[in-house]
């Protein structure tokens, strides 16, 4: 009885974890075909994060959900935030220029990112497998940004890897003590909010319009905030507790495959063959950088 119960918690959580790189997956393709239907980044920013927040307040307060931050938790939210805003900008900034298979591609280079700056300061030994997840990672960039038949806009490249930069600033953010100690729902709520409140600014100042009115583009920004957001960070959470952090992690490298896999086939992303060579290559160095010799995992991230 007792290995069955083993056995069925092990593929409930697979199945959770599963669900979220699907739901993560699909935010590139969401995205395009929103675009498709003339809906502004600015505002589909907006948009996203706000209906997202409402749900997820709503969560918070039905469950009454604690969300009131100690003082040093609430000065490094303001890091976990700044970085989070800063990574979904510069992800769909470079949406503008490149496909968004590609830009989610680059922007899995952030574990290899966080491994290098982990060994280089001493916060953990340099192993031969984190050097190894680090070449094959950008060994991986590399082919993807000079293929020949991928013809990649640089600046959109140079902002999809700014996101991984903001990915990177964000998961140290997540790792302070004081956060971790914090409730992971309250955590996105907040992280959700103030993403909401920067895009407002956005829109004020670059005249974009705050709400979409047409109801396609109503049900795509439902879509996105709903699946991918919040149902994304419900099935991770849920993955988390009855798997464990180290093999939710390895899971969740289907991401960028399935991104890529979602891109050709719902929005005609182009997939080369030196493009799924590199794509490989970069999933491997995240399954590496994800082995159980890591003291800690670092949080997932609503994107």
């Amino acid at each position: 009885m007792k290995d069955n119960f083993t056995k069925n918690t092990k593929i409930l959580g697979t199945f959770c974890v599963i669900m979220t790189s699907i739901c993560y997956g699909l935010v590139p393709s969401f995205s395009f075909i929103s675009f498709g239907m003339g809906v502004e980044t600015e505002t589909l920013l907006f948009n996203k994060f706000l209906y997202a927040a409402v749900i997820m307040w709503a969560y918070l307060l039905v469950r009454r959900i604690n969300f009131r931050f100690s003082k040093k938790a609430a000065i490094a939210m303001v890091v976990t935030c700044a970085g989070y805003i800063g990574l979904s900008t510069s992800l769909y900034v470079s949406f503008d220029y490149i496909s968004g298979s590609l830009a989610t591609i680059i922007s899995f280079t952030f574990p290899a990112m966080i491994v290098t700056i982990e060994m280089i300061t001493g916060m953990e030994p340099v192993r031969i497998t984190k050097i190894l997840a680090v070449l094959l990672s950008f060994g991986g960039l590399v082919l993807i940004v000079w293929d020949p038949e991928m013809k990649a806009n640089f600046l959109g490249i140079l902002f999809a890897f700014g996101a991984a930069v903001g990915y990177v600033i964000y998961l140290f953010g997540l790792s302070a003590e004081s956060v971790k100690k914090e409730n992971s729902f309250a955590v996105a709520g907040y992280v959700m909010l103030s993403a909401a409140a920067v895009n407002f600014i956005r829109c004020f100042i670059s005249g974009k319009p705050l709400f979409v009115t047409q109801p396609n583009q109503i049900g795509m920004m439902i879509l996105l905030s709903l699946v991918c957001v919040f149902m994304a960070i419900v099935f991770y959470a849920i993955g988390v507790r009855l798997i464990g952090p180290g093999n939710a992690s390895l899971i969740n490298t289907m991401e960028p495959v399935l991104a890529c896999v979602f891109g050709h086939f719902l929005v005609g992303d182009v997939l080369t063959k030196i493009m799924i060579l590199g794509s490989l290559l970069v999933v491997a160095a995240v399954l590496l950088t994800n082995l159980p010799d890591k003291k800690s995992k670092l949080p997932d991230s609503p994107k």
